[in-house]
């Protein structure tokens, strides 16, 4: 009797773990959906940040993933397109600066 409890409790701490360690991994499910700045990153950054794209190791866009894509690396993004203008390639106009610059000044929403 001893040993099926102990099983029992064995088997229910194994669950538990395992729900832990599973909603731990899942992605932020906050997609990126603001209507002016998605464009501009989907056209911007996408081809080479994107699925699949050559420059996903220095930083994956990924707008089904806000909170990790963008969200966590907003500082980076802010510099290389704001402060630097090295990002993207091929420059911005003074009205999609103006754009990413009051989006990032309103708290860089999601929507």
């Amino acid at each position: 009797m001893k040993s099926k409890r102990l099983l029992i409790g064995v088997l229910v701490g194994c669950a538990a773990l395992s729900a832990l360690f599973t909603v731990s991994c899942k992605k932020d499910s906050t997609a990126f959906e603001h209507a002016t700045m998605r464009p501009w990153f989907d056209s911007k950054c996408g081809s080479c940040h994107g699925s699949g794209g050559s420059n996903r190791i220095q930083w994956a866009y990924d707008p089904t993933d806000y909170t990790g894509s963008i969200k966590g690396k907003i500082s980076k993004i802010y510099n290389v397109v704001y402060n630097k203008k090295s990002m993207p390639p091929g420059g911005t106009t003074q009205s999609e600066l103006n754009a990413f610059k009051s989006w990032y000044d309103a708290g860089y929403p999601a929507k």
